[in-house]
């Protein structure tokens, strides 16, 4: 075989063709290719569509399964056995799968070589119950491949030995086995402090979850290491008034650590619930409370001694007297030290301490991070929602026993919310019962932290109100973090280090010290963020008149305008990442902006992120309040024209790109002559355009093109021929006028296409030259020159060159940030597939159009009828499609035409009249080919050509329907009048006219025709020239077709 193939599955999958990462993007497709590559022998396609898409009806799993199969015939092709009943994995050389040389018993070091983390790490599926059930299964085996390599090797001490038995006791925290050979390990490699913790940890453990003790061979392992700690004087926690709620997964870890780590530090803003956690985490320990509240900094060292009971009569200083009790005396293992964020020059103190006695293990709380080695930190949260909701229930209950939590969840949750689940404020909030209305106070409370600080019952005076608690925490801040913190609270949804840098005008040692007196906080995200009550306290410490506010909008502007090139390309997903986690800070830095510019990037990230309805009232909103001159003003009404027309509101798209030309005074005409004159004049200024170039732009050329652009594709989607033309020669015009290339490539490319439905092939093609340069010249991605690549894809389509349309396409669809035009560049390489005679591909990218259009805004019953149709038309013409499969697609393609009639209605969708015919044609011709005994051939032909009278001669999208009729005209017996044959022709005639690149099918579809006439001898002369055609366009079906018939003539 080519190139090697590597799959490395144990842990994240990671795969490789060529030592290059594959480029398949569907999860399903790669783990389509574990499942092959870790199972031996075939595989039915039947097993594996009811594997990965066993929710599915059986025809759209094969479906899907063909998918995936195309996907990975096209990177993997040479490493697969795909045939129409079996797909089977071929491993070889150049081969290397992981998981199967773990099976293969290899040695310890092999096996750490290979190990990176549970099979398939990370790997799961919604409604895939078979998958997951093989996953599941797979795993187990893979872990009990390690633990009898485990069990099987020496515990000698090595390192590799301690890593073996560290991977399999975690696989199972229960496996006394794997444990006792960690153990011994640890033990082995002079770890023994390591083996006594790890021994201690699953002591807990076991009681804990399971409620049992180790076993006799567990003891006997620990009995062998070092001798328990010596105990130590208890002395009483305090005991609090009300019961923790929330915390016991945090009492659990801090337990947990408390367990193994010396200095463990539990941070977080006043109001957390440090205190209360830390009583609640000791209670089960020989633990001494110590409260430095209000203590000063001089008495520091005094309050413990005594609080300990040292004897400090003895003239020596009272750190020396305490520290010789510590060495001489069995004092409490654990020292709980609350409240130090205002005692820095006490953290020498603790690492002394910790040093002088080994056996004492400290518990410190604070605002602040300890200046110490060695600790360990955990940063307390917020509650989360129910356990918020839970304590506000539990403390408004007792403020007001009436209050019944059941009737008011929803105010609860949106106070919690408010409070960002800070145990102090939502204890504080719900006294507050007493006075306020539950409504009241979730409707102010977000926006007036004031309500906090009205003094209620609280344990301890500190905690009387926020503010209080806040005023503690900012004293303690020297005045430029005071000035950072003000100037941080500007931020909507956190900051970068960067935007922090620029907007506060502070250094990293002042956020770095925010973080340590946990006023701020670093997410792992890498942001920056504030808890929503301390924000709203600092916000009030930032003057009215601070520059911060106009640099913070300056700021997000400058990030715009970096990353506005890349928001216009839809290949580039890194720019989504960046903006999407600042579009908080987007939105309130527009409402100090409001420039223009500004405006068209904030609008753009809206329809990159798919917020229709945000992007269409932000353009609303402003061009209600904002006088401006007449092209902004049009420019902003078709902006919002875009955002209707992605909501599937045609009807409010089509009049707000009306209203921008309006706005410029090119108001499209409505009536028939109106339209012909427009027409006209367009024409006119086409061709003087042509003969005098005129030099310069126009502001307004811009915008009325982008107005007209989307007119046309409203009229396209229609099938409203004279309202596409009309708006498309005015576009052409506009497009001129404008100094964007991409808006004149556009402009160009749609001509082409129009020129050649109206049969002018010289004129589309050298339109379709000018695009073709005019595209050439764009230096960055717009959604102008994506729209042009959908239309030059379309004039190539039609001009029967099908491989520029392909590559037209699908770079249209890799680059666009329009749902909508993604989902007509792949129903158009679907199209191009048919036109081309690869059926099965056709299928196949119809069914995936379909699915864009299932995703899209209301999808289901206003999208799919088109895909639907499709794909049963070629269905038609692949072998072996059970005739009830295509039968249920034209099913449902009729039901969703219904449907859709149903939502113009009620969505403001503008289906022509023409369109409706179009369906209705091609739904008949095709329920009379698939099912001619219910649907006699002859009524079905008549009343084609009587619906095929109403379409105009250009009509698209037709190929399949003509040929299907001209089969359809020759299956009858006897033959047809000859009336029929001579309309039929005509039809055809006219459209091969028009469609250059239907040539060939239509070509073979005549010669039926002329045949079924009694004109043998015309219609072998077509054929022959059918199958010339055939060979030029590289149409390998409708070459076959051609000779097929030709044989039967002769």
């Amino acid at each position: 075989m080519g190139e090697s193939l590597t799959l490395l599955l144990l842990g994240t999958p990671d795969l490789a063709v060529g030592g290059l990462p594959m480029s398949i993007r569907s999860a399903k497709t790669r783990a389509l290719l574990c499942y092959l590559a870790t199972t031996s022998g075939p595989r039915s396609r039947g097993e594996l569509a009811e594997l990965l898409w066993g929710e599915r009806p059986d025809a759209n799993a094969r479906g899907s399964l063909r998918l995936a199969l195309s996907e990975l015939r096209r990177e993997v092709g040479e490493w697969l056995d795909i045939t129409r009943d079996h797909v089977r994995f071929l491993a070889g050389d150049g081969c290397f799968v992981d998981h199967r040389r773990l099976g293969q018993a290899p040695t310890v070091a092999e096996a750490l070589g290979l190990w990176r983390g549970d099979f398939l790490d990370g790997v799961s599926f919604e409604g895939a119950p078979a998958f997951a059930g093989w996953l599941e299964s797979e795993r187990h085996r893979v872990r009990l491949l390690l633990r009898g390599l485990l069990v099987a090797a020496e515990p000698d001490g090595s390192d590799h030995m301690v890593r073996l038995a560290r991977i399999v006791a975690a696989l199972d925290p229960y496996d006394e086995e794997a444990h006792r050979l960690l153990m011994v390990s640890l033990a082995g490699a002079g770890n023994r402090a390591g083996a006594l913790a790890c021994f201690e940890e699953l002591r807990r453990r076991l009681a804990a979850d399971l409620g049992v003790s180790p076993a006799p061979e567990t003891l006997a392992v620990r009995r062998d290491l070092l001798p328990r700690p010596l105990p130590a004087r208890r002395t009483p926690l305090p005991v609090p008034a009300t019961e923790l709620i929330g915390r016991d997964g945090d009492v659990r870890r801090l337990r947990a650590l408390l367990s193994r780590e010396r200095l463990v530090t539990l941070l977080g803003p006043g109001g957390i619930g440090k205190t209360r956690l830390a009583i609640a985490a000791a209670a089960s320990s020989e633990t001494a409370f110590v409260s430095f509240a209000g203590v000063r900094p001089e008495a520091a060292v005094t309050t413990l001694a005594r609080r300990l009971g040292v004897d400090l009569s003895p003239a020596r200083p009272a750190l020396d007297l305490l520290l010789s009790a510590f060495t001489a005396r069995a004092l409490p293992l654990l020292l709980v030290l609350d409240n130090l964020e205002h005692l820095p020059t006490f953290d020498p103190v603790i690492g002394e301490i910790l040093r002088a006695a080994p056996g004492v293990r400290v518990l410190a709380t604070s605002r602040r991070r300890l200046d110490l080695p060695g600790q360990v930190t955990i940063t307390l949260e917020g509650l989360p929602g129910p356990d918020a909701e839970a304590l506000f229930a539990a403390r408004a209950l007792a403020a007001r026993p009436a209050f019944d939590p059941d009737r008011e969840a929803a105010l609860v949750a949106a106070i919690c919310t408010a409070t960002g689940g800070l145990p102090l404020a939502i204890e504080l909030a719900a006294s507050l019962l007493r006075a306020v209305p539950c409504a009241d106070l979730a409707q102010r409370l977000g926006v007036d932290p004031g309500l906090l600080s009205a003094a209620g019952p609280a344990a301890r005076s500190r905690h009387a109100c926020m503010r209080t608690v806040f005023e503690t925490s900012w004293n303690l801040l020297d005045p430029a973090g005071q000035e950072a913190l003000a100037a941080l609270s500007i931020f909507r949804g956190g900051c970068t280090l960067r935007s922090a840098l620029e907007v506060a005008r502070t250094t990293p040692a002042v956020l770095v010290r925010l973080v340590d007196h946990s006023m701020i906080r670093l997410t792992p995200s890498g942001r920056y963020t504030i808890h929503p009550l301390v924000q709203q306290l600092a916000a009030a410490r930032l003057p009215s008149g601070s520059p911060v506010r106009r640099r913070h909008a300056t700021h997000f502007a400058r990030l715009l305008d970096r990353h506005a090139p890349a928001l216009h390309d839809g290949s580039d997903t890194e720019v989504t990442r960046v903006l999407a986690a600042e579009l908080d800070n987007i939105r309130l830095a527009w409402t100090a902006s409001g420039e223009p510019g500004f405006l068209d990037r904030y609008w753009t990230l809206c329809l990159r992120l798919r917020l229709y309805e945000e992007s269409g009232v932000i353009v609303r909103d402003h061009l209600a309040r904002t006088p401006q001159a007449p092209h902004l003003r049009a420019r902003w009404s078709w902006m919002a024209g875009v955002s209707a027309y992605q909501l599937a509101r045609e009807k409010e798209a089509d009049r707000l790109a009306n209203q921008a030309l309006g706005t410029l005074g090119e108001r499209l005409p409505t009536s028939t002559a109106g339209r012909v004159a427009a027409m006209a004049g367009a024409a006119v200024r086409q061709t003087a355009r042509r003969l005098l170039p005129i030099s310069g732009t126009d502001p307004a050329g811009p915008e009325a093109a982008q107005a007209l652009t989307l007119l046309a594709r409203l009229a396209y989607h229609r099938q409203d021929l004279p309202v596409m033309l009309v708006a498309s020669l005015r576009q052409l015009n506009a497009a001129e006028r404008a100094a964007d290339p991409a808006l004149r490539a556009e402009a160009y490319a749609n001509f082409a296409t129009i020129a050649r439905m109206a049969g002018r092939h010289g004129l589309a093609t050298r339109y379709g030259d000018l695009a073709d340069r005019a595209l050439a010249a764009i230096g960055h991605p717009t959604d102008a020159a994506n729209r042009a690549r959908l239309a030059r894809g379309l004039d190539q389509l039609h001009s029967g060159a099908f491989g520029a349309a392909r590559r037209s396409f699908a770079e249209g669809r890799a680059r666009t940030l329009d749902p909508r035009m993604a989902e007509n560049c792949v129903g158009m390489l679907a199209e191009t597939a048919l036109w081309q005679g690869d059926f099965a591909r056709a299928a196949e990218l119809y069914e995936e159009t379909e699915e864009l259009a299932f995703k899209r805004v209301g999808g289901d019953d206003i999208g799919r009828y088109w895909c639907l149709t499709g794909r049963a038309e070629a269905l038609l013409r692949v072998d072996g499609v059970p005739a009830e499969r295509i039968g249920a697609l034209v099913t449902a393609a009729r039901a969703s035409t219904d449907r859709r009639i149903a939502y113009e209605r009620e969505l403001g969708l503008r289906d022509g009249r023409v369109m409706r015919v179009v369906q209705d044609l091609r739904l008949l011709t095709a329920s009379a080919r698939l099912f001619p005994a219910a649907v006699p051939p002859g009524e079905a032909l008549d009343r084609a050509l009587e619906l095929a009278e109403r379409l105009p001669a250009a009509q698209p999208g037709m190929i399949e329907c003509w040929t299907g009729l001209a089969e359809l005209l020759w299956s009858l017996d006897p033959p047809p009048h000859r009336a029929t044959s001579r309309r039929l022709a005509a039809h055809l005639t006219r459209y091969a006219a028009r469609n250059p690149g239907a040539v060939a099918r239509i070509g073979w579809a005549r010669a039926l025709v002329l045949a079924a006439a009694g004109k043998e001898r015309a219609a072998r002369k077509t054929a022959d020239q059918a199958m010339t055609t055939a060979d030029r366009l590289a149409a390998h079906y409708d070459r076959r077709r051609a000779e097929e018939i030709t044989r039967r003539l002769q």
